[in-house]
């Protein structure tokens, strides 16, 4: 993520960087179909979602134009309410636009809004200077006058408006991001909606490495709110005794998969022979900081006639490069893990032979 000067402009970034393609069909829940059929809503959703990435950009380039206060980003932290009140900022665009919808009926193809109502969710959602964001979406085909919303270049982009934030909830931070699966009928797995979130090699090994995890039937542990666009996967071995063998993050588009491995010294042979750009995860202390002695869950290993000490708590190995090719190391690395823990091989100092 580029670091901008204001909080407000790098939460704005997260929004536009989550935002992600609307498919050309998908399965459209009813709800959100008033006045319009599915083929419609997708592409008036299409084009509202690049509506909403354009302003964002906008909205970066020039926040005091949004009336969006300036706080450097160097002053935040959760205490510093200022620093808040400029990261939080950036949700009063799609809080406007989900106010207007919920205070809104429609006709034909315009919104007419009920001031009342409108005015008082405004206040309840804390959106100030609506006034001068409601300008600026002129400049991007909107037009708001006496209390009528229309976008004369699309007539489908105001119902599709209107349907999605209709049924959805601001508490999903997605509908910030008009992520289209917020208005499917069935949503899809956790797996494929984290997949929407990365690209290129990283996409393509992270599915071939849930396809692994799902075919040797680990279970998803802490199910993950897919509805929050910064969010983990965590896979175990044993659901009942909540052994985790993977998580998997994605945060601002990127991929991080870190592998729990407590007994890498049952498979070291297998492991010295890899190629040098997955060894290099093992070459390095996993997490232990001394924290307390005595300590039951410290792990001491040795790895290349070196030893490592490591936390068996919250010890981890990060993947640090995502080749879908090497995806067969990883998943042999996992195979001989499960079976040492399965097996209590590391607790009886058993060397597994190749």
């Amino acid at each position: 993520m580029n670091k901008h000067l204001y909080c407000c402009q790098n939460a704005i970034q997260n929004l536009q960087n989550h935002i992600i393609p609307v498919p050309d069909d998908f399965n459209v829940n009813p709800v959100c179909l008033p006045g319009i059929n599915a083929q419609d809503f997708i592409n008036g959703l299409k084009e509202l979602t690049e509506i909403i990435k354009s302003v964002y950009a906008d909205m970066i380039v020039n926040p005091a134009e949004y009336g969006l206060p300036l706080v450097e980003d160097i002053e935040y932290i959760p205490f510093n309410p200022k620093a808040a009140e400029s990261k939080n900022s950036s949700y009063r665009l799609v809080s406007l636009l989900y106010a207007i919808a919920q205070s809104g009926e429609l006709s034909d193809t315009v919104l007419f809004v009920n001031e009342k109502l409108f005015s008082e969710l405004c206040k309840k959602l804390k959106i100030t200077n609506s006034k001068m964001i409601l300008k600026k979406l002129r400049d991007f085909g909107f037009i708001y006058d006496n209390n009528v919303l229309s976008y004369i270049d699309n007539n489908n982009v105001v119902l599709a408006l209107y349907g999605y934030m209709k049924n959805t909830q601001l508490k999903y931070q997605a509908v910030y991001s008009l992520n289209y699966f917020l208005a499917a009928a069935n949503l899809p797995s956790h797996q494929n909606v984290f997949a929407e979130y990365l690209y290129g090699d990283e996409r393509e090994f992270f599915k071939k490495f849930s396809r692994f995890m799902e075919d040797e039937q680990f279970a998803i542990g802490s199910a993950p709110d897919y509805h929050i666009f910064s969010f983990s996967i965590e896979y175990l071995i044993d659901l009942k005794n909540e052994k985790r063998i993977a998580r998997c993050y994605s945060d601002f588009g990127k991929l991080l998969i870190r592998l729990k491995l407590h007994s890498s010294d049952c498979y070291g042979y297998y492991i010295e022979n890899l190629p040098d750009r997955i060894k290099q995860m093992f070459r390095k202390d996993s997490s232990c900081r001394f924290c307390r002695e005595p300590c039951s869950v410290r792990l001491i290993r040795t790895f290349e006639g070196k030893q490592y000490t490591d936390c068996g708590y919250w010890n981890g190995f990060d993947i640090s490069n995502y080749d879908p090719d090497d995806i067969e190391y990883y998943k042999q690395i996992i195979t001989l893990e499960v079976k040492a823990e399965k097996t209590n091989a590391r607790k009886k100092g058993v060397k597994f032979n190749f």
